[in-house]
């Protein structure tokens, strides 16, 4: 008896849950337990398909209410008089209605953004950035292999270069050992999202407060096995590429994570390798 008791004290009770929203911001919310959340799930369908069942029949019913008289009708439907025309007035086409049929070329499809990034003053302004943070297709075969002691990235498709990429990764060498030493892990990732950055803004601690454009365009973040934050992203400093710069990140020109930005994809290995 004891333990049923705990039981519908567990499952009545809110867990406090703690949700990563990036950038090292987390948010705590509470939850129900599972078995409730279920409860109240198989609650609402069962409530949802009865009122469309209801409905379904109110709905059958009015129809067949509605159905007019079938002599009336009979009676009064004659449309091969009402649409004939005398011989003496033809029917000739109007050239002003068939020039409006014409597709302006304000119609034609817009180009993909991914391909024809529209570039304003300040920044790289990407149009519709939220249809591009779905995997992409055909695109299994691409991976990514970073050099440290090389600063160097490397896209391949299969066992084929097809870019390579100047880079800046942590200010300390080594493998990364605690939150805030400044190292860039090494191991293999993959990639778990793609996300428009081109608004965020960073404080490096260096008394110039926060920096806009920090993290340039796109901010590709990697499952780092505990790490949070640590992603591939361009930089508001190009000139700091080929050194040790970085808080653990690996940062690309704002150019090149643009180019590389295209080939990548959600769970798209990436290896971070010493040398």
């Amino acid at each position: 008896m004891q333990r049923f008791l705990n039981f519908l004290k567990d499952i009545t009770t809110l867990k406090t849950v703690w949700i990563d929203k990036g950038q090292g911001k987390w948010i705590v919310k509470k939850r129900m337990h599972p078995v409730l959340r279920g409860l109240f799930w198989v609650m609402a369908v069962s409530v949802g398909v009865g009122a469309y069942i209801n409905f379904s029949s109110l709905n059958e019913i009015h129809k067949a209410d509605a159905q007019p008289d079938p002599v009336i009708s009979a009676r009064v439907r004659e449309p091969e008089k009402l649409v004939t025309l005398p011989v003496t007035q033809p029917v000739q086409p109007e050239p002003e209605k068939q020039e409006t049929l014409a597709i302006p070329l304000k119609a034609a499809p817009k180009p993909d953004p991914i391909l024809k990034p529209a570039i304003k003053k300040g920044g790289d302004i990407f149009e519709r950035p939220e249809k591009l943070l779905a995997p992409r297709k055909n695109n299994d075969d691409y991976r990514i292999v970073i050099n440290k002691s090389k600063f160097l990235l490397t896209l391949y498709k299969g066992d084929e270069i097809v870019r390579q990429y100047s880079i800046a990764t942590g200010r300390n060498p080594g493998d990364k050992q605690r939150v805030g030493d400044n190292r860039t892990p090494t191991g293999n990732f993959k990639i778990v999202s793609i996300e428009p950055s081109s608004t965020w803004k960073h404080d490096f601690g260096d008394g110039k407060g926060k920096i806009s454009g920090a993290y340039g365009p796109w901010f590709l973040r990697l499952d780092a096995k505990g790490w949070k934050g640590i992603g591939i992203h361009g930089t508001h400093d190009p000139d700091s590429r080929g050194t040790r710069a970085t808080e653990g990140c690996i940062r690309l020109s704002n150019e090149d994570i643009s180019e590389l930005r295209r080939f990548a994809y959600r769970n798209m290995p990436v290896t971070i390798r010493e040398n």
